[in-house]
């Protein structure tokens, strides 16, 4: 894990004097209508720092910015807390390989991050293909040992082959 900074978030405080909690509110909510800035944040956000994994160098810059923002608008209490933050990288692109009816494929793969990694000497099994969940649970022990292959092609939300 690495060590991030993270936004706190601000506390605003009003000076009420007549006025009531409703007319409070309408006057923030009229000024952020009029003044907000909010749009114009979120686009730098997403267009110019673009995707911000947790533990990322752009989750870090988000925060800076963010940071930086509410302190222009003149927040008399915005600090960065130090917090742990899990951090995962991709790895490089790895192909795998199954053999049928004697003849060994290639094909290119892709793991979701903390997935279990594959034994160094592979997996050799039976592949079993099913269609549906019920079709699995039909199963039961029998897939025990097994690859199951979800072959999705025929099911009814993908009646048709996608192309690549």
């Amino acid at each position: 894990m690495q060590y991030f900074s993270s936004l706190v978030l601000f506390f605003l405080s009003f000076s009420i004097s007549a006025q009531t909690d409703a007319e409070v509110m309408k006057s923030v909510y009229s000024m952020s209508l009029s003044n907000g800035k909010s749009y114009e944040w979120l686009d730098y956000l997403s267009n110019q720092i673009g995707g911000r994994l947790s533990g990322s160098h752009n989750a870090e810059l988000a925060v800076e910015y963010t940071k930086e923002q509410l302190e222009e608008i003149g927040l008399d209490k915005v600090w960065l807390q130090p917090v742990m933050v899990p951090h995962w990288v991709r790895g490089e692109k790895e192909i795998a390989n199954y053999t049928a009816n004697g003849v060994q494929k290639d094909v290119p793969i892709c793991a979701l991050g903390f997935s279990v990694a594959t034994p160094k000497a592979g997996v050799l099994a039976e592949v079993i293909e099913v269609k549906s969940l019920a079709e699995a649970e039909a199963l039961g022990n029998k897939m025990k040992g097994k690859i199951v292959f979800f072959n999705f092609l025929g099911t009814p939300f993908m009646s048709k082959p996608f192309n690549r």
